[in-house]
């Protein structure tokens, strides 16, 4: 009687767990997030508690450039060719095809400034997700900066610091950081790589961006004027609130986006925990003076004014250094339950 009992309580037991094990598994779905950015869209697929929101397990990223904005710059009436359009959604059907394969359950996309700016924005938002089958939607820059900030603070720990977010992409750039009260402070700009790399050449180099696609080479003069001009305009336009954040010593810098996490470590040479001021006026200092082909990248025409408006607002913020994170608003948008 006593082994049949013993028998009878034991499969209780791994019904028991079996059925925990399940409830457990029920509550963690499959998901590619979609972030459509202005030069590059990117996909994170990833298991998702939903219970708790956070990020069980990356399964794998995929990224494609597609440049929005430049198309957009070059556009005489504010809207995106069809040529770029086309290009955006057979880039998503690329890689909702992977997705299928790693046997995805949930799809989701989000694009922000440069789909609010072109006037064909929103309808070709409502075409993509027509045409791919994923849920698609244009969000605010202030939506995007809270998805990146809130994925950041999942994926670092900074309990002894403040955390400041920044993120540079092709059309926006975005810096945020928390309120003594728990919101957040915003910093949302439409001066980014593409759009400075552009005022370089219209503003500095007095060129038409439209018949003349990069900067490079630039000499020192050139370089010197540009630095002057982004300094003085993050000076302007960065808020007090986010300039007393930085200058109070206890805040880390995480960058992210591409300019961040790609141009800066690549044109540097390799890829560290951090970079310092230093660091990025040194490598402009080597690079003055080069030729597109010299970067050996899509993005070279970026490149090279990508170091120089970061180091403009590293000297105008009296930012010391900066911590790159393979983190997008993607990341953000896996996690938000108001997306899927």
């Amino acid at each position: 009687m006593r082994n049949r009992l013993t028998a009878f309580a034991g499969c209780i037991i791994c019904l028991f767990l079996a059925a925990a094990a399940s409830a457990q598994d029920a509550t963690v779905v499959r998901r590619a997030a979609f972030d459509v950015g202005s030069a590059v869209i990117k996909c994170t697929i990833a298991d998702v508690d939903i219970a708790t929101g956070r990020i069980a397990n990356t399964i794998e990223t995929l990224s494609e450039k597609v440049d929005f904005s430049e198309d957009l710059d070059r556009s005489y009436d504010s809207n995106l060719s069809t040529e770029v359009m086309d290009q955006g959604i057979q880039a998503m059907l690329r890689m909702k095809r992977r997705a299928e394969l790693l046997k995805v359950m949930e799809y989701s996309a989000a694009g922000d400034s440069i789909f609010r700016n072109a006037h064909n924005g929103r309808a070709y938002f409502v075409r993509m997700e027509n045409e791919t089958g994923v849920k698609c939607r244009v969000i605010s820059q202030q939506q995007a900066a809270t998805l990146s900030f809130h994925a950041v603070r999942q994926g670092m720990a900074t309990s002894s610091r403040e955390l400041l977010v920044w993120d540079i992409g092709g059309g926006g750039m975005h810096m945020t950081a928390r309120r003594t009260d728990g919101g957040l402070h915003f910093y949302l700009d439409s001066m980014a790589s593409v759009t400075f790399k552009n005022t370089v050449i219209e503003v500095i180099q007095k060129k038409d961006p439209l018949t003349t696609p990069s900067p490079n080479p630039m000499c020192a003069e050139e370089v010197r004027q540009a630095l002057s001009y982004i300094k003085a305009h993050a000076q302007v336009s960065v808020p007090m609130t986010i300039k007393s954040k930085i200058r109070n010593g206890n805040v880390i810098v995480a960058g992210i986006g591409g300019v961040h996490y790609y141009s800066i470590p690549e044109v540097m040479g390799g890829r560290k925990p951090f970079y310092t001021r230093d660091d990025v006026a040194n490598c402009l200092k080597e690079w003055t003076g080069r030729k597109d082909s010299d970067f050996d990248s899509e993005f070279a025409s970026t490149r090279f004014t990508n170091l120089i408006l970061v180091l403009g607002y590293m000297d105008a913020l009296g930012i010391t250094e900066v911590h790159p994170l393979k983190i997008n608003e993607a990341d953000g948008l896996l996690a938000a339950r108001e997306f899927w």
